[in-house]
């Protein structure tokens, strides 16, 4: 949810439809936002309700059904938008496979803080002994997933997409995210906690591009493996 606060009377329809949305099957999670990224939910703006779905088969039938609840709940303007789970983070991917996931290509995150008295977010990533920071603006999850692609980047990492969307999950938790990343390589979804909002977005953010940053054509050039001549 973004920072604006919204009235009891709205946060309990909010949880409420949520309620109802994550018995959908396959549903895994549910946020809310206004009409356009970060932007405030209002009572005169259209409500966009955001449904991450496990399975790609299921989101027209999850789509349809989560408008009929929508509307049963909520007399106002609203448009569903259901995307697939991402890319399933780096341990969880070595737990289905049975393989031990690679040391040199995990990115970690060094720390997240706020800047510039506030206005700014600054995320510092760490990969073997380097350390590269972004910079965002603060006040939604969006800056912070900004600054996590720009910290990627000047790791050496050619990250060909951008935010598409970063959605507080969970009315009343403020450290629950999910991050929408689009791009030519297709559309990544990551969700994350963290003590704060910021954290979980960058945490989200490369929970969406574990399997990408790992993918060895897609490694900076120094990174990757190199066949013997001959």
């Amino acid at each position: 949810m973004p920072d604006d606060p919204v009235s009891p009377t709205i946060q309990a329809e909010f949880d409420r439809l949520e309620l109802e949305l994550r018995k959908l099957p396959d549903v895994i999670a549910v946020g809310f936002e206004g009409p356009a990224v970060d932007s405030p939910v209002t009572d005169d703006a259209i409500l966009t309700i955001h449904v991450m779905v496990g399975d790609p088969e299921v989101h027209a039938t999850v789509e349809a059904q989560a408008l009929d609840l929508a509307r049963l709940h909520l007399a106002r303007p609203l448009r569903i938008l259901v995307a697939p789970d991402g890319e399933i983070g780096e341990a969880e991917a070595a737990e289905r496979d049975g393989s031990q996931p690679s040391p040199l290509s995990r990115v970690r995150l060094v720390g997240v803080g706020l800047v510039e008295a506030g206005r700014g977010v600054e995320v510092t990533l760490g990969h073997g002994e380097r350390r590269a920071v972004g910079r965002g603006g603060s006040g939604s999850p969006s800056g912070a997933a900004e600054a996590t692609l720009t910290a990627l980047r000047q790791l050496g990492w050619s990250v060909p997409f951008d935010v598409g969307a970063s959605v507080r999950l969970a009315v009343g938790t403020t450290g629950a995210v999910l991050v929408y990343l689009r791009g030519e390589d297709g559309d990544r979804l990551g969700v994350s906690v963290g003590e704060t909002a910021e954290t979980a977005a960058v945490k989200a953010t490369l929970q969406a591009l574990n399997r990408w940053l790992d993918d060895p054509p897609r490694r900076p050039v120094a990174l990757r493996p190199t066949t013997p001549a001959g």
